[in-house]
Formats: structure tokens, sequence, C-alpha cells
């Protein structure tokens, strides 16, 4: 198995597959009935393995991460059917967190450079980067993929942004009311609630 810290966990549409990312750079493909390792992807990354994200098509497996140390983002997608990997640039430090869209058209991806970028799968542009007030720590795409929410890597603050207008989509303020840690975030699939948990021990919606 990983032979250092599992950071990411997706699993494949079907269900019986799942796919893991690691501080020891490599990302591991696993049979969950067997509970066995089908595949180590190594030279994923040449840093540590952030964020494994795969589509709800099961067309792209999305890795992020780099090295800390030397601000080297990595940021890369694998077309499964073909085997073809493409390298996306945009970050100048470290993607911490990915995710892909419901309808596997965008990649989203957090960074340690304090901005979200959002990116055409098919064609690798860059849809639109977001610019938070803190390193970015978790990114999650809403279920109709037009709202994007944000959390901070160790702040408390939370955003939302509307995919399309690239506009942050809460006046202009950042949500507040944590006072530790935000650990996780989800929305509706109205887009009309948000959801996050903290180190606080407490559970918002917004």
């Amino acid at each position: 198995g990983h032979g250092d810290v599992i950071h990411s966990m997706s699993y494949l549409p079907d269900g019986q597959r799942m796919f893991s990312g690691s501080f020891d750079k490599t990302a591991r493909q696993w049979d969950l009935r067997m509970g066995k390792e089908i595949e180590e992807a190594r030279g994923v990354c040449e840093g540590c393995v952030y964020a494994v994200a795969v589509s709800r098509n099961g067309r792209w497996v999305a890795t992020g991460g780099g090295d800390w140390n030397t601000d080297d983002p990595e940021l890369k997608v694998c077309e499964v059917e073909t085997g073809i990997v493409k390298t996306f640039k945009g970050h100048s430090q470290t993607i911490t967190c990915i995710d892909i869209s419901a309808d596997n058209t965008l990649l989203a991806s957090g960074s340690f450079d304090k901005t979200t970028r959002i990116w055409n799968l098919d064609t690798g542009k860059l849809v639109g980067p977001f610019k938070s007030e803190d390193r970015v720590g978790a990114v999650q795409f809403s279920p109709d993929s037009r709202k994007l929410a944000v959390k901070a890597y160790w702040g408390s603050s939370l955003e939302v942004w509307d995919v399309q207008s690239q506009k942050l989509d809460t006046v202009g303020t950042p949500f507040k009311g944590h006072t530790e840690y935000v650990t996780g975030l989800a929305l509706s699939f109205d887009d009309a609630l948000l959801a996050s948990a903290s180190y606080d021990h407490t559970i918002k919606l917004w």
C-alpha cells in the first residue's frame, strides 16, 4: 500500500473501485471487493498527491498536488479510455484540492496561492480564476454545476462563487461564523443551502 499519509480518495462510478492519493507521490487504484491494489500510478506528481477525483461518468481521473517546499504545483488529468494525460498550468503554489462537476465538463482546483481555478476538461482551457482571502482547502461544485463552494485551508471563511458570471455569490463578503477551522462543506441540490462542518464542533447551514 501507500508509504505515507493518504490525503484523498475518490470512488469510481461502479462502486467497486477507488483511487487514493498520498504524500508518497503515488495515486493507487483499489478493488474494494477484494481489498487489493489494482494499479499503482507513479510519476503522477513529483511532489505529494494532495487530491484525487474521478468524474461521475468514469472518463476522467484528476490528481493535484506539488512540493510546498519549492512552490511547484502539479495538476494532471488522465482520460481513462485512451490513457492520455493532460497537464493544467496556472497555479503558482501547491494544489490542495480538486473537484469535477456533475456534468463531467469542468475541473475546479484550489491552491496555496489563494486562488481557485476552473478548467474545461475537454480543451484544458481556463474558464475562470477566483481570488480568495486565504489559502484554499476545499472546493465543491453544486449538483447543477452552476455554483462552486470554496473553503480556506486553515481559516474559518467560506465562499460561494457563480461559475458562469465568475462573481462571488455572497454579496462580496465570505460566510462568517465558525470559530475554528472549517473541515468540510456541501451544497444542496437546489443551490439554496450550504452546509459547513468545523473543528468548533458545529455544523452550520447558510
